[in-house]
């Protein structure tokens, strides 16, 4: 079954909720986490711009890149999170064409650092292609036309099978700053052997998620709703 329009924004909201329940209910001494986050170049862009809307609901336009970056994040949206190659649709897809009713989309997939990954486990090759697909689909749709995605309440966990095993796990400041003094170190990366391929849409036939926002940020989100609440209560009371 292909996702709908319709059908992936409502499904991404619900999942939404769920992500910030998990995130009330996470240690208060969280300072990172290691998971994959979801960015974009809109056409003619030459910088990573971090989401702002999962990838269940955002919809890429012809000629955009996306780009999911794997490693540990202190900081929503740090520029230094964004996927290490520029986004460039015109390498991406040269000579691309796309029938009537589909678009093109450039996609980069970088696994981050072998120093971040988790143990016994090693980060693929960095992947950077271009996707034929369906005017509608969304961010989601276009990464699952290429590779296995594992999602885990509303959460994108796992892309083309890595990491295994955990699911944007929690941090504290000494094991965030250590690995991520460890990635700085000059070393071999996941992303020096590229593996281009091009692809046509392959729709994916699970819940898709809305997993394109850092906990981070849901956090705040959460806490300035509840503050509004509070203050409501407290307005009615004095009245």
């Amino acid at each position: 079954m292909r996702l709908t329009r319709a059908t992936a924004r409502t499904t991404g909201a619900a999942a939404l909720a769920v992500v910030t329940v998990a995130l009330v209910a996470s240690p208060a001494q969280a300072a990172a986490y290691r998971y994959w986050t979801y960015w974009q170049a809109a056409p003619g862009a030459t910088a990573w711009a971090f989401a702002t809307q999962g990838p269940g609901t955002s919809i890429p336009a012809e000629g955009s890149v996306q780009g999911w970056s794997f490693g540990v994040t202190t900081e929503s949206g740090d520029p230094g999170d964004a996927p290490g190659p520029t986004p460039d649709f015109t390498a991406l897809c040269p000579d691309t064409q796309a029938p009537a009713g589909s678009k093109r989309v450039g996609l980069v997939i970088d696994s981050g650092s072998a120093a971040v990954a988790p143990e016994g486990q090693a980060p693929p090759a960095l992947v950077a292609t271009c996707v034929v697909a369906p005017e509608d689909a969304t961010g989601y749709d276009i990464l699952r036309s290429i590779t296995e995605v594992r999602v885990e309440n509303g959460l994108v966990c796992g892309v083309g099978g890595y990491p295994t095993g955990e699911c944007a796990p929690v941090l504290d400041d000494a094991q965030a700053q250590a690995l991520l003094a460890a990635a700085e170190q000059p070393g071999p990366s996941a992303g020096a052997s590229p593996s281009p391929a091009t692809s046509g849409m392959d729709a994916p036939d699970e819940t898709n998620p809305s997993a394109g926002t850092p906990w981070a940020t849901l956090a705040v989100a959460v806490l300035l709703i509840s503050g509004a609440a509070l203050w409501a209560v407290g307005r009615r009371r004095e009245r």
